[in-house]
C-alpha cells in the first residue's frame, strides 16, 4: 500500500523537522496521526503523485510543515489567515477549533476552510503569508499546491459519494494520537 511509504516518509520528515517536541524529542502523536490521515485521505482520493518521487516528497513535507506553521507559528499574518478562515464558517467556535489544531493537529474542518480561504484570497493577501511560511521552509506556492490537492480530493471523493471530512475522520481514527473527538 502506497500510504505506508508516505507515512514512513512523513515520520522521517517529522523526526528531522520542526514538529519535534522540545520536552520529549519526538513529534506529538496527534500531529503525526493527523498528517498521516491527511496523506491517506489524499491517497484515497487518488490525487497523490507516485510514491518516492520528488513531487510526493514535496507534498509530504508540505503537509508536515504547514501543520507545524499553523499550529506553532507566531507570525501574525499566518495566525490571522487561519482564524479568519475558521471564523467565516464557524463563527464563535473558531477559537476552540484553532486551539484544537494547536494541540491535536489538523482537522478536516481546518483543512477545508484553509482550502476555501486560499482559493478566495487575493495575491496580495497570500503574499502577506510568505514571511511566516519561509520560517518553515515553505512558500505561498507550496501552500497553493497543497490546497489545490485538497480541492481536487474533495471533488474526486464527491464523485464517489464520499465527503472529504468523513474520509479524513475515518483515517484519523486509525492513526496515532486519535481521540474520540476527531
Amino acid at each position: 500500500m502506497a500510504i505506508i511509504a508516505l507515512v514512513t516518509g512523513a515520520l522521517e520528515f517529522m523526526a528531522a523537522g520542526q514538529v519535534i517536541s522540545a520536552s520529549t524529542g519526538k513529534a506529538p502523536k496527534p500531529h503525526i496521526g493527523s498528517a498521516m490521515a491527511f496523506l491517506a485521505t489524499l491517497e484515497q482520493a487518488q490525487v497523490l503523485p507516485p510514491e518516492n518521487t520528488p513531487e510526493a516528497n514535496r507534498i509530504i513535507k508540505s503537509v508536515i510543515q504547514f501543520q507545524s506553521a499553523f499550529a506553532k507559528s507566531g507570525d501574525r499574518a499566518v495566525q490571522e489567515f487561519a482564524f479568519s478562515a475558521l471564523a467565516r464558517t464557524y463563527g464563535e467556535r473558531s477559537h476552540d477549533l484553532m486551539a484544537e489544531v494547536r494541540t491535536a493537529g489538523w482537522t478536516a474542518a481546518f483543512i477545508e476552510v484553509l482550502a476555501d480561504a486560499e482559493h478566495q484570497a487575493s495575491a496580495e493577501e497570500l503574499n502577506t503569508l510568505a514571511h511566516g511560511f519561509a520560517q518553515f521552509n515553505l512558500s505561498t506556492e507550496d501552500f497553493h499546491h497543497l490546497l489545490q490537492l485538497v480541492r481536487a480530493a474533495r471533488q474526486a471523493l464527491g464523485t464517489r459519494g464520499l465527503a472529504f471530512a468523513e474520509v479524513y475522520a475515518s483515517h484519523r481514527q486509525s492513526m496515532p494520537g486519535a481521540s474520540a473527538r476527531q
